[in-house]
């Protein structure tokens, strides 16, 4: 992989500029043609939404992503495309079949076959998750890592996508911190990066509260698997020994819902494929924020999350960083403790017990 050799200009202003305006267009287009064909997520009164709402957002983000990628790449950048075209038919293999799965309602067990050979032309690439603190990983060891990464990501952040706003703006944050730290780093893949942020800002209009449609499994999963290629990217000088532990942080609040989410269908004896209404968003709605309210907290949390990991830009040593990243994600994880045992008192005080009913999820 090259590194950068031009700076920020008028190029990247340009590609930010036509994905957003793309994307401002065609999401209207979309939600269009899906109320003509009648495309819709289900309806079902156990789900937190309300109402037909489209779920093909993530055809917007993405066909106007890529639009503005190629231009990026033919007439701005000296990107050398080859090595990651692993990791762009990965994420194509992803998208496409979240798409079928938002048509088709494919079965949980096929879908993670999908997410497993995806993961899978990753992993076997050029590209995967060979150092940790900087120091270099087995190549088995580096490659079964970046695979379960992968796989977690997806899953995690098709799991948070329950609210309007939230899906789609800690995915905004997470990739805008993660293309600031990749250009600092010496990656010009850090300013792909930043062309998706475009992209999905120009959903987020017509995504926020009330929704006018949703990102849908051809969304989520795939931003998901995008946010997942984040440390498989080399840094410069000291960002290399922390990009691990700061790609941890800034996804740490879908990977600890989902770890949840994991733990407590194991203890029910239930399919890890099985859905519930004991996510972290479910959570806040339960104990008496609203759903605008409970997006707005946790995107609130994400950017400070976000600005603590920028922080450690500025740090001159290591270790520095290194405590400040663990006590950021000591503070994440003591938030979801406190909701959890915030939200058993309030189903004990409302119905008499502190089981978490299986239900769907949007």
């Amino acid at each position: 992989m090259r590194k950068i050799d031009v700076p920020m200009g008028e190029g990247m202003f340009v590609c930010f500029t036509i994905a957003f305006l793309i994307c401002l267009v065609l999401t209207p287009l979309i939600i269009a043609l899906c109320k003509k064909f009648n495309w819709y997520d289900e309806v079902d009164p156990r789900k937190v939404h309300k109402g037909q709402i489209p779920r093909l957002g993530g055809v917007g983000i993405f066909l106007s992503f890529l639009i503005a990628l190629f231009l990026y790449l033919f007439y701005f950048s000296h990107f050398e495309f080859a090595h990651a075209k692993p990791v762009f038919f990965a994420g194509l293999i992803i998208f496409l079949f979240g798409i079928i799965d938002d048509f088709m309602n494919l079965r949980a067990k096929f879908k993670f076959l999908i997410q497993i050979i995806s993961a899978l032309i990753v992993s076997c690439s050029p590209l995967y998750i060979n150092t940790v603190f900087g120091f270099e990983l087995p190549h088995f060891i580096a490659r079964t890592g970046t695979f379960f990464w992968i796989l977690f990501l997806v899953n995690a952040y098709n799991l948070i996508d329950g609210l309007d706003l939230l899906c789609g703006g800690l995915s905004f944050l997470t990739l805008l911190t993660a293309g600031i730290f990749m250009i600092v780093g010496g990656q010009v893949v850090g300013f792909v990066y930043i062309i998706i942020c475009a992209s999905i800002l120009g959903f987020l209009v017509y995504n926020k509260p009330p929704a006018k449609i949703f990102l849908g499994d051809g969304g989520s999963q795939t931003l998901g698997f995008v946010i997942a290629m984040i440390p498989v990217f080399p840094l410069q000088g000291g960002m290399e020994h922390t990009k691990l532990l700061i790609a941890f942080l800034m996804v740490s609040i879908p990977v600890t819902d989902v770890i949840a989410a994991v733990w407590r269908r194991t203890r029910e004896h239930r399919s890890f494929f099985s859905a519930d209404r004991a996510h972290i968003h479910h959570k806040l709605v339960n104990v008496g924020l609203s759903k605008t309210s409970t997006a707005v907290c946790l995107l609130i949390i994400q950017l400070f999350i976000c600005m603590a990991s920028l922080a450690t830009l500025l740090m001159t040593k290591t270790q520095d960083a290194v405590i400040l990243l663990c006590v950021c994600i000591a503070l994440v994880w003591g938030f979801f403790i406190m909701m959890h045992y915030i939200n058993r008192m309030v189903n004990l005080k409302h119905t008499g017990h502190l089981a978490d009913a299986p239900q769907a999820e949007h």
